[in-house]
Parts: structure tokens; sequence; C-alpha cells
């Protein structure tokens, strides 16, 4: 009898093929997201991407989990929370904080900050540009390409929902400039969020100054707009 032959290990992508096959599959993801239902989007859409920094060898630590950096993360974290909600607070009382999304219910409003806006906006969102694309982008490129590249990637993301009205809504803005507006601004965000990613080597910092600036701007819509 013959012995079954070793089954060979597959070799690791290289950093700038997995980082090219992790922006495909965010751009099929943000391009089909209209046509799939919520929660087969954000399942199919997290797993594409964790499949990919698998594929790539992309450890915990780089992926922004590494254990020992938890506490890192929820200080530096917790400190942009509240910077982020306090300016958000001060900009509602000033009546600049507008989304006519946030014309709806207490119930819906609850929804929203609490269960879509945490599991459906920040963790598919951070895991994907903090963490997989932020740890591909690290290896293949030097650190300030990377955070640019991430930045500009993540500013892109928001597009196509701002044009097709599903990113924030304001009626008195013409959509070319909503569509300007949100690119510039998320891109900016994008960049503060690879900062605190980059400060405190923790997916955490980032995923709190992300819930902030959604979910506080969303609240704070709703009570004040």
């Amino acid at each position: 009898m013959t012995g079954r032959r070793p089954r060979e290990r597959r070799r690791p992508w290289s950093p700038r093929s997995a980082a090219t096959a992790a922006a495909g599959a965010l751009a099929a993801a943000n391009l089909s997201r209209p046509l799939v239902p919520g929660g087969v989007w954000h399942v199919a859409t997290t797993a594409a991407l964790i499949g990919i920094g698998g594929r790539a060898g992309l450890g915990a630590a780089e992926l922004g989990l590494g254990r020992d950096r938890v506490r890192a993360g929820l200080r530096l974290g917790g400190l942009a929370f509240v910077g982020i909600s306090a300016v958000v607070v001060a900009g509602g009382l000033l009546g600049v904080v507008t989304d006519d999304r946030a014309e709806v219910g207490g119930g819906e409003v609850a929804l929203r900050v609490l269960v879509v806006i945490p599991l459906g906006t920040v963790l598919v969102e951070e895991l994907a540009f903090r963490g997989v694309l932020h740890g591909l982008l690290h290896r293949a490129a030097a650190p300030a390409v990377a955070t640019a590249v991430g930045s500009l990637a993540f500013g892109l993301w928001h597009v196509v929902p701002t044009a097709t009205g599903g990113g924030v809504q304001t009626g008195d803005v013409a959509l070319p400039l909503l569509v300007a507006g949100t690119f510039l601004a998320t891109t900016a965000a994008g960049f503060g969020f690879e900062w605190l990613r980059r400060r405190s080597d923790s997916l955490l910092a980032p995923a709190l100054a992300h819930l902030a600036t959604n979910s506080i701007t969303f609240t704070v819509a709703w009570a004040l707009g």
C-alpha cells in the first residue's frame, strides 16, 4: 500500500495581490449593496474580507485584534468618543447637525443607534478598512502611502451610497455638492481613524471614534434637528 501524499500548504498571497483583491471585493460590495438584502450583504462582505486576510496570512495583531492592545485601544478610543460626541452636541445646539433620515420615531432611532450602526456600519467597515485593508497596505507600502490609500478608499466607499440616496441627506444641498462634501469629509474621517489605529495599534480606537461619529451624530440630528 502506498501512503497518502501529504497535503501541500497553499502559499499565502503576496501583500500587493491581497490588497488588490481586498480593493476589488470592497468595490463589488459597494456596488452590489442596493441589490442584496442587508443581513446577507453584511455577512458576505465581512466574510470575504476576512477570507482575503486569511489567505494573506494576516495575524490578530495586524488586524488590530491583539489582546495586549485592548487597553490602549479602549483608552484612546474612549477619549476620541468623548471628544467627538462633545463636538457633535455643540454642533447640534448651533443647528448645524442635520440629517433628513433622522425624521423617524424613537424606536427606529434606538434600533439604528444601538444595532444597525454598531453592527452594520462600524463593525463591517472597521474590519474591512482598519483591519484587513490596513494590514495589507502596511505590508505592501510605506506607512504614509498606506495611510493615504486607506483614507481615500474610505472616502470612495461613501460616494455610491450618497449618490444613490443612502448617505447623509440634507434637502437644501445639491446632489453633486453633497457627494463631493461627503467624499471629502469621509476621507478626512478615514485619515483620523487611520491615525487612531496606528497610534493605539488596536481596532478598538477607530471603532469607538467611528461609533461616536455615526451614532451620536444621528441621535443629535434626531433630538435637536
